[in-house]
């Protein structure tokens, strides 16, 4: 539910950096979607409807029926337009809204008329979850500055949902309010009622002889037609929403209020894990008792501060698992609350592309897993999982002026690691220092929001003392930068673009670290920058710039430059994978928003791009069209096809040399069934591989969604890929004759059955399991090392090892390869068997239960079973049998948290 939601196309992400520059050909219907004010701004801001504010001397109950007196005295908006499937046509139901206000709250009232009553889908669900079901919203742009709403919505079935939409188009669904809602239904069709207390909005004060002008918009959603029809009509270029609202004029003697919310909790936690009874550090079962809370305060009517004091950021929901066979950090995506809010301000993505992530700002650096280990012989340890958080605070909001400002800070604590050394002395070893985090946005708009220039800046800084096993870690790091962006041309036009800089201080040793790490591989011989021992201090910084048509008609295009320095490093707070580099791009799209032949909507996508070092070698060059569609039948569907052409892989040997990367294909696609059926199905695959070589993978990923209810909804979707890779990285021992770069061929299965259902009582009551067991082996054979790195050939750039030059032995109980290359019956290098098992089973059952308006009780069990074998056989039944006989990690949670609104 909701403005911004449903604008989002089908698309699949690309696979590697050559096709992270331009995601946005790719994806190029978010392109518009993503832009800022639209086309003929001013004229159809004169163009959009009015509603007139009408004051209540009494507050409508909250209870669906609408007949209170006070609702007939109340102006009425309704000819709500189509955005879908008939941009600009009338809807084909009738809705009527009424909006009344009062010092403490907005009311709205709403009837959804329905001439087909037995039609309308009503499906529960847990709060915030989208599901197929008629709903109705409101957004309102309380600061007036044409980019910035609250979005409210509910279901017919009274599933509440709420957003804070940002840049016009943009939505952080994270953000959730407090506010109270009821709908009915009868014979005509159904009702809905609301109550917004005006604390959970943010806006400028008015006086009773100069009332407030608001921007408002109502959104009617009819699930059984797909239908998307609005009060103020959207651009079907979906390249304006909150710049395109109507007006709600005359809110007199409006004062924000300096609101304080208080939300306490308390946990109780039992887990039981499997371990050795010789093993001091262990507890069968391990109990925990946790207070805590959060406060919300606002210090001005437009500034408001958040502070959490001994926060649980306990995951509902486990990470899924994976095997990461490159060198690059897998990306997780940020489930805890308190950081979950703020992507507009706090936000500051510096790659290209939707699905991109890199960003100055990663808030999983805050608790993470310590970065130190025990390097003491050690015969038990006891390491923590996570860093604590000491506090975080948030500063955040928006002037009446233009100036988004934001502000956040958190500290976290020393954590020790536990050791009994194989003598029996205990010891304790530092592993992750006290640290504080920073980030200060600030963002300034101009032309009614057409135009905006923001500046950003990031800052870790590390307590080590003398450093001692810590010594690898940077003391200091911190990111600096300027964004910016403008409309022109009608708004339909826009150039923007942002400028990073980077330095990170420390230690001889924690700045080679960096140089070596696989974001930078300054010890490659092909590097002109170099390592350097010595240096006490790295800096960098990274550019962009784009120009493209954002708005107006059915096409889309651009171009787009990037520009990342080899020193460029934001790892300590961002996250990010690659330095070196620089990339040009450019993309076309064709989008047809109308129904046309079979289809409902489609659209074709186009982009080229390439990239080279900062030395001149070309990286990679390549290309992909692109496409999807809706069809009448209510079928989705979306396909592409990538084309990349041989190329030098900088990173390829991790360290060592540049290697060549022979031309490679990549094809991906989907199809889903109508989504307001109880059964349905979709399908994703993805496909690729190499020309010159036997490099071939498979993904296939079905989906099975059953709803033979309103309140039970179970999801099925199991994933199976095979990776059949002609030179997998293993190893770079040494020797005397210098460094082997040893490579070998892969074969790998990977299985995974994610499994969700939802059983919904009331839309204040819920329960919850999410499953996924999890099972990828991967064997290899056929063992060569790089002879000639930038040979053409596979036989000139590899040469395999004889049967009698290698040869896998066992050494304390571990497999090892040695290599003999001489032949002289001595091994000159060696290396660990690569071969790999790796099961897992994780799952989650949550009972949710909101007694009250933001107040909520939990209760939690997660279970998680891992194991991890040196065989790279795949029996999928066995392997599912030996999960089964894994020990596992049970824990049982319950959690109250109450909120209180002051």
């Amino acid at each position: 539910m909701g403005f911004s939601s449903f604008l989002i196309d089908s698309a699949a992400p690309l696979r590697r950096l050559a096709a992270f520059v331009l995601l946005m050909g790719l994806a190029a219907p978010l392109a518009a979607q993503d832009s800022t004010i639209g086309g003929e701004t001013h004229a159809r801001a004169a163009a959009a409807p009015a509603l007139q504010a009408v004051r209540a001397t009494e507050p409508p109950q909250i209870d669906g029926r609408l007949d209170e007196p006070a609702w007939n005295g109340a102006s009425v908006a309704t000819d709500f337009i189509q955005f879908q499937p008939d941009p600009g046509a009338a809807a084909s139901e009738r809705t009527e809204v009424r909006v009344l206000y009062m010092d403490d709250a907005i009311y709205i009232g709403a009837r959804m008329h329905d001439r087909d009553p037995d039609g309308i889908i009503r499906r529960l669900a847990r709060r915030d979850e989208q599901v197929t079901t008629d709903a109705f919203s409101v957004a309102f742009d309380s600061y007036f500055d044409h980019r910035t709403a609250f979005r409210f919505s509910v279901s017919v079935a009274g599933v509440q949902s709420d957003a804070l939409m940002f840049s016009d188009t943009q939505e952080d669904g994270d953000w959730d309010a407090v506010w109270e809602s009821a709908t009915r239904t009868d014979e005509t069709g159904w009702t809905a009622e609301l109550r917004i207390p005006l604390s959970q909005l943010r806006f400028a004060g008015s006086s009773d002889d100069a009332g407030s002008t608001w921007g408002i918009n109502f959104l009617r959603e009819i699930a059984r037609l797909e239908e998307l029809s609005t009060w103020s009509p959207l651009p079907e270029d979906r390249s304006r929403i909150v710049s395109a609202f109507g007006t709600l004029r005359d809110l007199q003697g409006l004062q924000p209020r300096r609101n304080l919310e208080v939300r306490p909790y308390v946990l109780s936690s039992a887990t039981r894990t499997p371990g050795s009874a010789d093993d001091p550090f262990h507890a069968a079962t391990a109990l925990r008792q946790t207070v805590g809370g959060d406060l919300k305060y606002g210090i001005t009517e437009n500034l408001t501060l958040n502070v959490t004091v001994n926060p649980d950021f306990g995951q509902v929901e486990a990470d899924p698992s994976v095997v990461n066979l490159t060198a690059f950090e897998t990306f997780f995506p940020e489930k805890r609350p308190f950081f979950q809010e703020g992507s507009d301000i706090f936000g500051f993505s510096f790659g290209a592309g939707d699905d991109n992530n890199e960003s100055l700002f990663y808030s999983r650096r805050i608790g993470r897993t310590p970065q130190g280990s025990v390097t003491s012989p050690a015969a038990y340890r006891d390491v923590p999982e996570a860093t604590s958080i000491l506090g975080a605070a948030k500063l955040s909001g928006k002037t009446a002026d233009g100036w988004s400002i934001g502000f956040l800070d958190a500290l976290t604590s020393n954590e020790s690691a536990r050791f009994v050394s194989p003598g029996g002395t205990s010891g304790a070893q530092l592993v992750e220092p006290m640290t504080n985090y920073a980030v200060a946005r600030v963002i300034k708009d101009f032309r009614d929001g057409e135009s905006a220039v923001g500046v950003i800046a990031t800052a870790t800084n590390r307590r080590l003392g003398d450093g001692g096993p810590l010594a690898f870690l940077a003391d200091d790091a911190y990111t600096g930068g300027i964004d910016f962006r403008h409309r022109f041309g009608n708004g339909n036009y826009q150039i923007d673009g942002h400028v990073i800089g980077s330095t990170v201080s420390g230690s001889p040793e924690a700045i080679a670290r960096i140089q070596r790490s696989s974001v930078h591989y300054f010890q490659s011989p092909d590097s002109r920058h170099g390592l350097d021992p010595t240096r006490t201090r790295l800096s960098g910084s990274t550019s962009t710039i784009s120009f493209s048509k954002v708005g107006g008609g059915n096409w889309r295009y651009g171009l787009f430059g990037e520009n990342r320095s080899p020193g460029f490093e934001s790892n300590d707070l961002g996250f990010q994978q690659n330095a070196d580099y620089r990339v040009g791009a450019a993309w076309v799209n064709y989008q047809q928003f109308r129904p046309q032949g079979p289809f409902r909507n489609w659209g074709v996508n186009a982009a080229t791009w390439s990239g080279w070092t900062f030395g001149g070698e070309r990286q990679f060059t390549g290309g992909n069209v692109n496409g999807n569609f809706q069809l009448k039948n209510f079928w989705r569907g979306f396909a592409g096809f990538n084309q990349e052409w041989a190329g030098i892989a900088t990173t390829a040997l991790r360290g060592g040399p540049s290697l060549y990367q022979p031309s490679q294909w990549s094809s991906w696609g989907g199809v889903f069934t109508d989504s307001r059926k109880p059964v349905r199905f979709g399908a994703v695959f993805n496909a690729g591989g190499e020309y010159s070589t036997a490099t071939r993978r498979l993904g296939l990923s079905p989906n099975v969604m059953l709803q033979p209810s309103s309140r039970l909804q179970l999801n099925f979707g199991p994933s199976l890929q095979w990776n059949d890779r002609a030179w997998q990285f293993v190893s770079r021992p040494g020797a005397s004759d210098g460094t082997h770069y040893v490579f070998a061929r892969l074969s790998q299965q990977t299985v995974s059955i994610t499994t969700r259902l939802n059983y919904t009582f009331s839309p204040d009551l819920s329960l919850q399991f999410y499953a996924q067991p999890f099972v990828s082996a991967g064997s290899y054979d056929r063992f060569m090392e790089v002879d000639d790195p930038r040979a053409s050939a596979f036989s000139d750039r590899f040469r395999t090892y004889g049967d009698n030059e290698i040869r896998r032995v066992e050494a304390n109980g571990y497999g090892l390869y040695q290599v003999d290359s001489d032949r002289d019956g001595k091994a000159d290098f060696g290396f660990a068997d690569p071969d790999f098992n790796v099961k897992s089973f994780r799952s989650n059952l949550v009972l949710r239960w909101q007694y009250r308006p933001g107040s909520t009780v939990f209760l939690v069990w997660s279970r998680d079973q891992q194991s991890f074998v040196n065989d790279g056989s795949f029996r999928f039944g066995d392997d599912l049998t030996d999960l089964a006989r894994i020990p596992s990690t049970n824990i049982f949670l319950v959690k109250f948290e109450h909120w209180l609104g002051l």
